[in-house]
């Protein structure tokens, strides 16, 4: 939407100037500039309402919501991989994806498009390519390649190829629906594949989001990397996501109804943190 600057109504504090990420604002001309990328933070900060943009839908107001309450909410998530037989209809998930495109984006440029599944068929479909791809990938490596992959990539890469393929094959002799574990739905995150942009970052920011608000609302997720390599390796299965030829499946979410409940928080190591001065 076209953003325009009402002189009449300015103070020239410039917090608009301040706030734009490709500093596009000229308060002093009252214009903006043609690298403009339409975030419009500059109306959000404008007290005076001063920026013009069909955009604003309200003002913003402080949330009730407590560092405590992010933080027990953080402490409580899991993923889930045993979900409920109760089918979640496409109305919930649609309205689920919608209440997300609040997430961040870089360079504000919302590309990011959302493919669901929810036929049984066709998700069965999907576990039995990925299962197959995958094991295929990992039989490549062997007494013939590994020799090779230690020079280029180092023992201890090798190292944890093989365990991660040791891992992979034997939870796949165990659990033939290892890759979907049956959930009612599949959620695609894609985009175009552009030389600019981030849509991996924006659809792993959409991803953290979504687990999170999936726990609010008393559904439960599993964020599947299998799919998405898979789908890096197997046109068979991007065309069985359809997803069109010039994107590339950048996260994928399986999502439902939990089966059980987590009764316990259970504690995380503190994370490595380094200040540099």
């Amino acid at each position: 939407m076209m953003i325009a600057i009402n002189s009449d109504k300015c103070i020239e504090c410039k917090k608009c100037e301040r706030v734009c990420p490709v500093s596009g604002i000229d308060i002093s001309t009252a214009t903006i500039n043609e690298d403009c990328i339409q975030c419009h933070h500059c109306a959000a900060v404008c007290s005076e309402n001063a920026i013009g943009s069909q955009n604003i839908i309200g003002n913003a107001s402080q949330n009730n919501i407590q560092p405590y309450d992010f933080e027990l909410l953080m402490q409580q998530r899991r993923t889930h991989r045993d979900f409920s037989s109760k089918p979640l209809s496409p109305s919930i998930i649609k309205e689920f994806i919608n209440h997300l495109r609040y997430s961040p984006t870089a360079s504000n440029r919302q590309s990011l498009h959302f493919t669901v599944i929810t036929n049984d068929e066709q998700l069965n479909r999907i576990n039995q390519l990925t299962i197959e791809t995958l094991t295929k990938a990992f039989n490549a490596v062997n007494w013939l390649t590994k020799p090779l992959l230690k020079l280029l990539k180092g023992k201890s890469v090798v190292q944890t190829i093989e365990q991660s393929k040791t891992k992979f094959l034997n939870k796949a002799a165990r659990d033939n629906n290892m890759i979907t574990y049956n959930a009612p739905a599949l959620i695609v995150i894609h985009s175009e594949e552009v030389p600019v942009g981030m849509p991996c970052h924006d659809a792993n920011i959409w991803t953290g989001m979504a687990i999170l608000y999936a726990e609010l609302i008393d559904l439960c997720t599993c964020v599947n990397g299998y799919i998405v390599n898979a789908a890096q390796k197997n046109k068979k299965l991007k065309q069985c996501l359809q997803i069109p030829d010039n994107h590339k499946v950048y996260s994928t979410i399986l999502i439902g109804y939990p089966k059980g409940k987590f009764e316990n928080i259970v504690e995380r190591n503190l994370p490595n943190i380094h200040f540099l001065n």
